[in-house]
């Protein structure tokens, strides 16, 4: 007997039917259309993401100051904007004299790489072969990487910000967002009662616990992944500047606060920096600057991060390690930050579902 929810039943799997199929046939559109889509619901995402970030900031205040909320608001707003100005006025000046000081520098670098290959390396038979035409096309190689970095180094930071799309999605960002705190009370009514409408109250209930999910999930996430990587960052500063008295701290405490945010990859890829341009100038502090960085991630992993974040997510190495490399290689950058709350959220789901569905004979 055709009921009306296996009407429901067999809609859905038609539709999941040929999603795989699209999938299978054309992945790359199937893509593509997915990374359209994400661009044109970027200003609400960002809405979305700067009313999560603000509302507690908001909330503290309304308990605080007998003021209406739209100024509640407008204050977050422009404390955040003072820190984000004076955070620009100490990174960005430091990072562009680095990258200057490293273009200047280059040539030196291609003469003491060159010393350090016919010093150490042309001892060895087994790169005799594949030596000369390393060094004959060494000085090709890094002319390009000068020209390259010669042209968008010293104006990177102006092109940036003067890209009118992402000036555009951060300002209907920054609009969405007001409107949405301002009106949450009311948009989360008329979304609840949409669902209870729509559907059962059973489901509607299940929908509005997973949203609720997301949000815990996310937002501790982002909060604590930002906050151990900022503690990371000065401890960094502290080290470098005092223990290690190496050369551009505050921008290679940059890096290692950036690449501190990316899990399990981030790390490695943070150490890069600092001991290439370290071992230039010395290859024995170029070591301890390894070993430095080495300590430090151990104390993140074993101490700052348990204290901070806890087990937010709940992921095993190996899915931590999936989600960024498949968030990674489908939506770049972004992907890298949200793919680990994203798989967080799916397997929370998937646990749901196997513990609903499945059935241990004499289990409690």
């Amino acid at each position: 007997m055709i009921s009306r929810e296996n009407i429901k039943y067999y809609i859905f799997i038609a539709f999941i039917s040929i999603l795989i199929y699209k999938v299978v046939d054309t992945p790359t559109r199937l893509l593509s259309n997915i990374g359209g889509l994400i661009k044109i619901l970027s200003p609400f995402l960002l809405g979305i993401l700067f009313a999560l970030l603000i509302n507690p900031m908001m909330m503290l205040f309304e308990k605080k100051f007998n003021l209406h909320r739209i100024l509640n608001i407008l204050l977050c707003y422009i404390i955040i904007s003072i820190v984000l100005i004076l955070i620009g006025k100490i990174f960005i000046p430091d990072i562009i004299n680095t990258l200057d000081t490293l273009i200047k520098e280059i040539p030196n670098y291609i003469v003491m790489l060159e010393e350090f290959l016919n010093r150490y390396v042309s001892k060895t038979n087994v790169l005799d072969i594949a030596l000369p035409h390393i060094q004959k096309n060494l000085n090709v190689i890094l002319k390009e990487l000068i020209n390259l970095f010669s042209k968008t180094s010293s104006d990177i930071v102006l092109y940036v910000f003067s890209l009118t799309s992402l000036l555009f999605n951060i300002a209907m960002g920054i609009i969405l967002s007001i409107y949405m705190l301002f009106d949450k009370e009311n948009i989360s009514l008329g979304f609840k009662k949409l669902l209870y409408c729509a559907t059962t109250k059973k489901k509607a209930n299940s929908i509005i616990n997973f949203f609720k999910m997301c949000h815990n999930i996310f937002y501790h996430y982002i909060i604590g992944r930002i906050l151990d990587s900022a503690i990371i960052g000065v401890l960094a500063f502290i080290g470098f500047k005092f223990i290690l008295k190496i050369d551009n701290v505050l921008f290679l405490s940059f890096i290692i606060f950036l690449t501190n945010i990316i899990p399990y990859f981030g790390p490695f890829m943070g150490a890069v920096p600092p001991f290439a341009m370290t071992l230039i100038q010395s290859p024995i502090k170029a070591f301890w600057v390894l070993v430095f960085i080495f300590v430090l991630q151990q104390i993140d992993g074993s101490i700052i991060g348990p204290k901070i974040m806890g087990d937010q997510v709940g992921l095993s190495p190996l899915w931590i390690i999936s989600a960024v490399l498949i968030g990674g290689s489908l939506f770049g950058i972004i992907g890298v930050f949200l793919s680990v709350p994203i798989a967080a959220v799916i397997k929370s789901c998937l646990d749901k579902y196997i513990e609903k569905r499945i059935y241990i004979k004499g289990s409690k």
